[in-house]
């Protein structure tokens, strides 16, 4: 068994951990933005994002995609949310019968629409029989260290699910299996928006010098809620917004992550672009939840205009959505939420 990991990030990067131990041939192929990662890797060095020495992974520079998709039985699509649909339009003529694994988390444009990631991909090649999406709670450098790990496999047909899961899994790598590939992907991408406004709370907390639990409690609660609806609204089913891809996804990333931090300077009373401005001048790349929340709105608007859905039965996202685009304060959010 081949496996071909495309992009060289930090979660495609751990998944070659697992995969190795069960004795899987693995090649690790990186974009020109990899490439100082794959030199590391090449020198036998840690990788500089999971802070692991990389298992007998078989490196591949970017010019030689061809190379690496060549003998694959199965392709892991690692790349960013928005190199995605670039990256597939340059693979989708070599895949025939090959199982297609996504881990990005987020939303896309096609044809004018918001869709979850695995449509974009279908939009550009009918391949939903083969697609297997990975969401839950899974910190790349907790997966590379082998700790433990329970993640969702989602797809539109669950016998490809079981046979990726049981490719992936290892006594620390758990998998469950869904059908329910539309509702996991809703969840996963409004779980980045919502943990902007659930990490609100930390930067409030700080002006208070206290800790506040029932606040935090009662925001978790709400953006769970509001998920739920939309994906119900999205042609997906509640119960998995309360499973791995959204209410455990939601605890991991209470503690940081770049949506958290973003949402703790928020709270902190500092605004979206000096926000913005102090994560850049951190190191800290594209915030995911902030981009999602734009086309999430987008999606809402679109699923309201048709009648399935109301702006005004979710009143945190579009709290967030104030805050984050039109310059609304978190104090003043935090004030309407709980009136």
């Amino acid at each position: 068994m081949r496996v071909s990991v495309l992009g060289a990030g930090a979660m495609g990067s751990a998944l070659t951990v697992p995969l190795c131990d069960n004795g899987v041939e693995v090649c690790l192929w990186g974009t020109e933005y990899d490439t100082e990662i794959l030199k590391k890797i090449e020198n036998g060095e840690e990788h500089p994002r999971i802070g692991v020495k990389l298992p007998d992974v078989e490196v591949v520079h970017p010019e030689k995609l061809d190379y690496a998709l060549d003998g694959a039985d199965v392709v892991v699509l690692a790349v960013s949310t928005v190199g995605v649909v670039p990256v597939f339009r340059r693979i989708k003529d070599y895949l025939n019968d090959e199982a297609l694994i996504t881990i990005s988390k987020g939303l896309l444009e096609a044809d004018g629409k918001v869709v979850t990631i695995p449509e974009a991909i279908w939009k550009e090649k009918e391949y939903s029989d083969k697609t297997v999406a990975i969401t839950g709670p899974s910190i790349a450098r907790e997966v590379a260290h082998r700790l433990p790990t329970k993640v969702l496999f989602s797809s539109a047909e669950p016998e490809t699910a079981e046979r990726m899961a049981d490719l992936f899994s290892t006594d620390y790598y758990r998998v469950e299996v869904s059908d329910d590939i539309k509702g996991a992907e809703i969840t996963a991408a409004l779980k980045n928006v919502y943990s902007i406004g659930i990490s609100w709370v930390r930067g409030y907390e700080q002006s208070y010098d206290m800790e506040m639990d029932n606040l935090r409690g009662v925001i978790a609660s709400m953006a769970l809620d509001e998920i739920g609806r939309i994906v119900e609204a999205y042609g997906g089913r509640r119960e998995t917004v309360y499973g791995l891809s959204g209410f455990g996804d939601v605890i991991a990333t209470f503690k940081g992550g770049r949506n958290g931090m973003l949402g703790e300077l928020l709270g902190r009373g500092l605004s979206i672009e000096e926000s913005l401005d102090e994560l850049k001048r951190r190191g800290v790349g594209v915030i995911e939840g902030y981009v999602a929340t734009e086309k999430a709105y987008r999606l809402v608007k679109e699923l309201e205009d048709d009648g399935k859905l109301s702006m005004d039965d979710l009143t945190l996202f579009m709290k967030i959505y104030q805050v984050l685009y039109e310059n609304g304060k978190v104090k003043d959010a935090l004030e309407e939420i709980l009136r």
